[in-house]
Formats: structure tokens, C-alpha cells, sequence
């Protein structure tokens, strides 16, 4: 399946703190040598991710393999 920038991808890493969340894709990197080539933006954060820091993470990074397209 491909991807674009906008679209509505959900998560299927079920490790990631986004798991079966629903975010969109704001970059992708298009160099065969990246293991996590598309990054995906959220509305909630997580705020385990830097220690210390006001805010935490709401972007993360996924293999095409671990997103599916979403109902916009």
C-alpha cells in the first residue's frame, strides 16, 4: 500500500504507546536505507518519552508495514 503526507493512517506496532490510535502522516522519507521511513503526527502525546520535558512526544516513526489506511 502507499502513503502520502495527510493521510489517516492507524497503528498496528503493538509496542508503540499509539497502538490502534489513529494519526497522520506528516513525512516520508523516501531513502531505501530507512528501517522507519514514514512519520506520523497524533492529538494526544506521550508523555513517557523524554523525561523531565514539558509536553512529551506526539510524533513518532513507522515502517509502511505497521500502518493501515484509516477512515477519514
Amino acid at each position: 500500500m502507499s502513503f502520502a503526507r495527510k493521510d489517516k493512517v492507524r497503528i498496528l506496532r503493538q509496542e508503540s504507546y499509539w497502538f490502534n490510535q489513529i494519526g497522520e502522516i506528516v513525512s516520508i522519507d523516501k531513502s531505501p536505507l530507512m528501517r522507519y521511513p514514514v512519520t506520523v503526527k497524533f492529538d494526544k502525546c506521550d508523555f513517557k518519552a523524554f523525561s523531565g520535558v514539558d509536553g512529551g512526544a506526539n510524533t513518532s516513526q513507522f515502517s509502511v508495514k505497521e500502518l493501515e489506511a484509516a477512515a477519514s
